[in-house]
């Protein structure tokens, strides 16, 4: 069953916390059970605006120069921690895509401590909406519906925030990589 919250924009369900997808099931028993937080996060213009808003340090400290961050010019990926294990399994007649998905397996999201450790509104739309295909196929028809609606709604709104706010910002010669105090002083004059 899902839940869909409106008022913080995201889709839940509480089989997560067991998850039971076969692809999101880590690599052996040692290795905590983190589902689809084994993602790395890619923080688009909408939820660096919320950040910047709500908590500028915290964006400064936790987004902006966390170890992992790689940051372009109007979004900021922060890569997941992979365990060290990872580097030796065997990889030798693995195709990209298999690589990847093993990679996946051995991540857990910089921001996941037995559960996600954000607030709804500094993840983005992948993080508030995505339901794995084992909840999705449990679904009745009107409920895999309702999913698809919300999901693209919410979807919609981060990318048309992106688009409009990224031209806005190209126009004023600022960005992430050079001007990121610039960024921040924009978005909290948003607010006002």
């Amino acid at each position: 069953m899902i839940f869909i919250d409106q008022e913080k924009k995201q889709i839940l369900s509480n089989n997560c916390l067991n998850c039971q997808d076969e692809f999101f099931q880590p690599p052996n028993r040692l290795f905590p059970k983190v589902g689809c937080c084994s993602y790395s996060p890619t923080f688009y213009l909408l939820e660096i605006a919320n950040i910047c808003i709500d908590n500028p340090s915290f964006f400064m400290n936790s987004i902006l120069k966390h170890p992992k961050a790689e940051t372009f010019a109007y979004s900021i990926k922060v890569h997941a921690n992979v365990h060290p294990t990872y580097q030796q399994t065997s990889q030798e007649h693995l195709s990209k895509l298999e690589k990847d998905d093993l990679k996946l397996s051995y991540s857990t999201c910089q921001y996941f401590d037995n559960g996600c450790s954000l607030d709804p509104s500094y993840k983005n739309a992948v993080c508030r909406t995505f339901i794995c295909m084992t909840i999705e196929n449990s679904l009745d028809e009107k409920h895999k519906k309702l999913l698809h609606k919300w999901t693209k709604t919410f979807s919609k709104e981060e990318m048309d925030f992106q688009v409009k706010h990224e031209t806005k910002l190209k126009q004023r010669g600022i960005n992430l990589i050079e001007t990121p105090a610039k960024v921040i002083k924009y978005f909290q004059e948003l607010k006002d």
